[in-house]
């Protein structure tokens, strides 16, 4: 129910809809001034309707754009022609105008004075040009000259005032007795007159010392005091501020000294070609001095002149060399006998015959020093792999004489060939490179690899490319037969051959990694087959020089590598499987770790093996009972005659050992001495110290730590040398820094916060019926570049064009103007000449009329 008197809402939403007022003009809505005028739309037809092209000019409102153009010109160029050629607006245009008045020192002031005066004379060059009445007042600091100058005589102080010393007061007591009661004596008065002069040239004297050692001080310190005095001017009395990174750098630029202009780098292509020529012009020259081809037609051609005429005076007879055996020509000798040719040369030839033999001996001389240095020099001088072998040969090979050769030939055993081809072949099997290489020394085969490497290089043309991967293959297998039955007597020899041809082997490894990568890995993997038939015996001494070949060729901080990797896996298996039972096998293990260690330098990874393997060899150093066991792992043993292998006996002298490394032969040699004890501990103390320290970054260090230092302190160092007890101060000094450091408690990992997902923007090319030819990318960027430079320049022609006209068209209008003003003006004074004719008239008729 309603309540009585109130309406229903949807009677009264009937009665609003219903209701409508009696003025028509109540509902209609006024104009905006947003629609405009529906006359001023002006509506542009296209011929075609094409699908997909936006046009965006198929309506506008020209009246509309005119009008906005032209009052954007009023406020713009209306506003700058209307104050053309007006002076009406103050510009201060005075030099530093932005200073303080602090700031405005001599020379800015100077500056300013000076611009105002040249600007005055520009302005009225003409009027002022030879004025000499220049009644301007110079002012300096707001005063003028008059009032600063004031005209003082200020005397030195070295100047001496004689007049001084007869003065009013002197003369009249001297002359005129005084105004005192009490005369003096004339001779007490010049007494004192003479005592005060002479006080005051001591003062004067004593003042000129001063400033005399003053001076002189000054001038000794004058070279402390030139810079201070020589930079600082009024402009800079303010402290400059330090020069920055960017001043030292640019400095720096300014005076670093400019490169040289070098050779132009060879392409690798030529610089083999450049050194295959090379090695077969100089086996050429050798192959010829030893047939002893073409000698004596060349010296008779260089000796025998060509040509002699009927005038000739023999003036180079006697510097010809040798001459015809027939030649018996009558002529003056240098002495000035008479003689014929062939007396001189008898002479000659017996004079040459005892210097030959004299140089023969000094020869033999020469040569068995030189074998001696050679010998010496073979051990010693192992870092020089490349360069000093391979290019000493061809410079002393041109140089050897023929009698120097046959001494040498005496003197070297048949076995060793001397003669190295500058080229040679590639040889077709391992018993031809093997034969090759048997007959030459060790520094020899070097140079032998060196040039056979050059020769067969794969850049040459009509080379076989296989023949460096043949020549890796054959080096492999040779390095596996020196040292899988090496003796003591040749190991050394053997080591030092592999430091030779390492450079070699990299330079092969470099030409075909990918071949020469496999060809070492499949070795390396029949390595490890035959190890793992009997892995508790360690491998031959050929896989470790394996080993030492991959940490010289390859990158061993790779974290994946497909050789480094596998060379990891099969150490760390040798090392955690192997016994260690003999002096042979201890070395193998120290060279092991000593070659991981080299592999984890950089990457400092951590391999559980070493560790064990050098706390089994400090275990095996440690004297222990019967039933005394120490905590180890295998395959280290706990108890027995291995478990002190290398603990020195009691009654064992060895403090006077000096420090000694482990030998090549150690690696071949079976027994172990008190000696080899010393080397092996001394060596383990110092793979335990580079070891930790390797591992000192890593969270768990001071779990590797621990295990040592039970082991070291257990080590009685009596009876070893003074350099053993200094590696194991440090080595324990170092594991119990690590054992006391503290593990950080584990915490999650700081998570970033997501970022939102960006997505590309897809674009896609719109169709138009416009037909282009196809053109590249640049090309294409460049012809709509064009397009769009066209269609600025001809809105800027049109625009600078209605610009124009909209400047004429002002020019008019104030054309217009001036001429209406000056129309006005006429017309007015026109109007005031009429009125002023009007009057002067009438006063001429009064006057007419007065006369009659």
């Amino acid at each position: 129910m309603v309540a009585k008197g109130k309406k229903a809402s949807a009677d009264a939403v009937y009665a609003k809809k219903t209701t409508r007022s009696a003025n028509p003009f109540d509902n209609s809505t006024a104009q905006s001034s947003k629609r405009g005028n529906p006359f001023d739309v002006h509506v542009n037809k296209e011929k075609f309707k094409i699908l997909g092209r936006i046009c965006k000019h198929d309506r506008g409102m020209p009246g509309v754009s005119r009008a906005k153009a032209l009052q954007k010109r009023a406020q713009t160029l209306g506003q700058q022609f209307a104050v053309k050629h007006k002076t009406n607006r103050f510009k201060d245009n005075r030099i530093g105008k932005h200073l303080s008045g602090d700031q405005l020192t001599e020379s800015v002031m100077n500056a300013r004075y000076l611009a105002e005066k040249m600007s005055q004379v520009r302005s009225n060059q003409k009027a002022e040009k030879f004025n000499l009445n220049d009644d301007e007042l110079l002012t300096h600091r707001g005063q003028t000259l008059e009032e600063i100058e004031q005209y003082r005589d200020e005397r030195s102080d070295d100047e001496e005032l004689d007049d001084e010393a007869l003065d009013a007061d002197f003369t009249a007591a001297a002359h005129f007795g005084g105004e005192g009661d009490s005369a003096q004596d004339r001779q007490a008065a010049i007494d004192e007159m003479i005592v005060e002069q002479k006080r005051r040239k001591n003062e004067i004297a004593k003042e000129k010392d001063e400033v005399y050692d003053l001076t002189e001080k000054l001038d000794a310190n004058y070279k402390l005091l030139l810079p201070l005095v020589a930079k600082v001017t009024k402009d800079e009395q303010d402290a400059k501020p330090p020069p920055d990174a960017y001043d030292k750098l640019l400095k720096e630029m300014i005076f670093e000294p400019r490169g040289s202009v070098a050779d132009k780098l060879i392409n690798p292509d030529e610089l083999a070609k450049q050194e295959a020529a090379r090695l077969e012009k100089l086996e050429n020259e050798r192959l010829r001095r030893m047939r002893a081809d073409g000698e004596e037609d060349e010296e008779a051609s260089v000796a025998k002149p060509k040509h002699r005429s009927a005038d000739d005076l023999d003036d180079g007879y006697f510097l010809a060399g040798e001459d015809d055996e027939g030649d018996d020509t009558l002529a003056y000798d240098l002495d000035g006998n008479l003689g014929t040719h062939l007396n001189g040369k008898k002479e000659a030839v017996l004079k040459g015959d005892e210097n030959e033999d004299d140089d023969d001996k000094e020869g033999e001389e020469e040569e068995e020093e030189d074998s001696d240095e050679e010998s010496d020099s073979e051990v010693d001088n192992l870092s020089d792999l490349k360069e000093s072998e391979s290019e000493s040969e061809p410079e002393e090979a041109p140089k050897a004489s023929k009698k120097k050769a046959k001494k040498s030939a005496d003197t070297i055993p048949a076995s060793l060939d001397t003669s190295i081809p500058f080229t040679i072949k590639m040889p077709k099997t391992y018993e031809d490179f093997t034969e090759l290489l048997s007959k030459h020394a060790t520094a020899q085969k070097a140079i032998i690899i060196e040039r056979i490497i050059k020769c067969n290089h794969p850049k040459l043309e009509g080379v076989n490319r296989e023949n460096v991967v043949k020549l890796y293959s054959f080096l492999l297998q040779y390095l596996k037969d020196l040292f899988e039955d090496a003796s003591e007597q040749d190991i050394r020899e053997h080591f030092q051959l592999l430091s030779k041809l390492m450079p070699y082997l990299y330079e092969l490894t470099q030409l075909n990694p990918e071949r020469m990568s496999n060809t070492l890995l499949e070795v390396i993997k029949e390595k490890y087959e035959e190890f793992r038939k009997n892995h508790k015996m360690y491998p031959s001494l050929d896989t470790l020089v394996y080993f030492k070949l991959v940490a010289n060729l390859y990158s061993t901080s790779d974290f994946r590598h497909p050789v480094v990797t596998p060379c990891f896996i099969f150490i760390q298996h040798v090392l955690s499987r192997s016994r260690v039972r003999t002096r042979q096998e201890i070395s193998m293990g120290l060279f092991l770790v000593t070659v991981v260690l080299e592999f984890v330098s950089q990457s400092k990874r951590l391999v559980p093996a070493v560790f064990n393997f050098l706390q089994g060899i400090v275990h095996m150093s440690i004297p222990k009972r019967d039933v005394e066991q120490l905590e180890i792992t295998p395959p280290f043993e706990r108890d027995g005659p291995l478990s002190k292998l290398l603990a020195l006996p009691a009654n064992t002298e060895s403090t006077k050992l000096e420090p000694q490394q482990l030998q090549p032969t150690d690696l071949v040699t079976q027994t172990i001495t008190p000696d080899f004890k010393v080397r092996a501990l001394d060596t383990s103390l110092l793979l335990i110290k580079e070891a930790l320290q390797l591992v000192e970054e890593h969270v768990g260090a001071c779990y590797l730590a621990q295990p040592f230092l039970a082991l070291l302190s257990r080590l009685p160092l009596e009876s070893y040398p003074e350099h053993v007890h200094q590696h194991h101060k440090d080595a324990t000094e170092l594991a119990e820094k690590l054992a006391a450091q503290k593990m950080k408690p584990l915490a999650p990992a700081e998570k970033k916060p997501k970022a939102l997902r960006l997505l590309e923007p897809r674009f896609e090319a719109v169709y138009d019926d416009k037909r282009r030819p196809k053109m590249s990318k640049a090309k294409e960027e460049r012809a709509k570049l064009l397009h769009k430079i066209k269609r600025e320049k001809k809105g800027a022609i049109r625009e600078i064009r209605r610009d124009t006209s909209f400047v004429q068209m002002l020019r008019l209008k104030q054309t217009l103007q001036s001429d209406k003003e000056r129309h006005e003006k006429v017309k007015r004074i026109y109007q005031e000449a009429s009125v002023q004719q009007g009057e002067l008239n009438e006063l001429s008729r009064a006057k007419k009329k007065k006369k009659f």
